[in-house]
């Protein structure tokens, strides 16, 4: 190996490197079609969004009830009656996990998969993204009710950070549990040794 020279595994990769980097623009086209094609549907259908609003507002608002905390509904707006008075909480579109479920989706219908295992992780996946949505909201409100000082704090860092990483956790994990590791066509064919 003289100066100059590459070592003899840099032709496999710098293959390999310009595979990986073939293969992630494709992941990227394909993941912001999609999301942009949801999105867009979620611009079309503003019925939908305002039922998945209601929806949610309706199952906070029978965990509340449960739990034995005071307030009204009327559509998606909360009203609590509180020690300190009264407390606003209106479930918007970013309120139902919607959004966040369409970044999911996007990102595992992106990524190289077989379909059914694309299914399994949208058949695990949203849902537990709608789980963990309702405890959210049932905690934000919670906080509004209690300590409204801290809402803005709850509401949008900590929640925001905790959904965030709770969405790549949920993709990592059907990566490692449920997606089989396939060879490329590039390390297939590529001489063994």
């Amino acid at each position: 190996m003289g100066q100059g020279k590459k070592p003899e595994g840099g032709v496999k990769e710098t293959r390999k490197g310009r595979v990986f980097r073939k293969e992630f623009l494709l992941f990227l086209v394909i993941f912001f079609i999609l999301w942009l094609f949801s999105f867009l549907l979620t611009r079309r259908f503003p019925g939908f969004v305002m039922e998945l609003q209601y929806i949610v507002a309706r199952e906070v608002a029978y965990c509340l009830r449960l739990l034995k905390y005071r307030f009204s509904l009327e559509g998606a707006t909360f009203l609590f009656f509180t020690n300190h008075g009264g407390e606003k909480l209106i479930v918007i579109a970013e309120c139902t996990g919607l959004y966040t479920s369409i970044i999911y989706f996007a990102i595992i219908g992106a990524y190289p998969a077989r379909i059914g295992e694309k299914l399994i992780g949208l058949l695990l996946g949203i849902p537990a993204i709608h789980i963990l949505n309702l405890a959210r909201m049932i905690f934000i409100s919670l906080i509004l009710y209690h300590r409204r000082d801290l809402f803005d704090f709850f509401h949008g860092y900590l929640w925001q950070v905790s959904f965030a990483i709770f969405m790549l956790l949920l993709v990592i994990l059907w990566m490692g549990k449920v997606v089989k590791v396939r060879r490329t066509h590039a390390e297939a064919t590529a001489p063994e040794g």
